[in-house]
């Protein structure tokens, strides 16, 4: 039974070899509207409804291994689902191995590698005997960037703040040297209470020769 939220159609698509097709009949498990398309592969659509792609991709392989009990192999063999509202989109953030980024039809990988601009490649080469449900792999590996939250604050990517000093030293001709402390805040609010608690917040730090 289709819950209420689950209002948005997409499409799974199964590009099933001929040989295994007619496994299925044998198997007396019969897809409708299935057609002969190129390279002797037989072409089933069929409709999955859920609120966002990551759950229509959840819903299309269990379904999938519902029906098919391991006769097709893994689903990342046959199956990709379409992306009718352009969820999938690359950014900084974008994880290969998120559940919505995986599955992803000819036309969607198309249109990432080219917002990606060289970061991302197709994750399955040609021939392969060892199917990923990855649909793309980074060609280059994200840098780990602390975001500035407030002056002298940093956010790492693992949700870490540090605090940024400034230490300068008694000897003439010094360059003045950085010293990072991380607190133990988890929210800005917090940390800016733990850095004048601590003393950290302190114009510049003297140290010795």
């Amino acid at each position: 039974m289709m819950k209420v939220n689950d209002f948005q159609k997409y499409e799974i698509t199964l590009s099933i070899p001929y040989d295994d097709y007619f496994k299925l009949i044998y198997e007396s498990k019969h897809l409708l509207e299935t057609r002969l398309g190129a390279n002797r592969t037989f072409i089933a659509k069929m409709p999955i409804y859920a609120n966002n792609r990551k759950n229509a991709v959840r819903k299309a392989v269990q379904k999938f291994q519902k029906d098919f009990k391991g006769i097709l192999g893994p689903a990342s063999k046959v199956m990709v689902l379409n992306d009718p509202f352009q969820e999938v989109s690359y950014n900084d953030d974008f994880a290969c191995n998120d559940l919505g980024n995986k599955y992803l039809d000819d036309f969607t990988v198309k249109r990432v590698l080219e917002q990606a601009h060289g970061d991302l490649t197709l994750d399955l080469a040609e021939g392969s005997e060892n199917f990923s449900s990855n649909s793309l792999k980074r060609l280059k590996r994200r840098r780990k960037i602390n975001v500035e939250i407030a002056p002298r604050l940093f956010k790492s990517p693992n949700g870490s703040i540090f605090y940024k000093m400034v230490e300068f030293s008694d000897a003439k001709d010094s360059r003045r040297k950085t010293k990072t402390v991380k607190l133990s805040s988890k929210s800005l609010q917090k940390a800016l209470r733990e850095v004048r608690r601590r003393g950290l917040d302190m114009s510049d730090v003297s140290i010795g020769k």
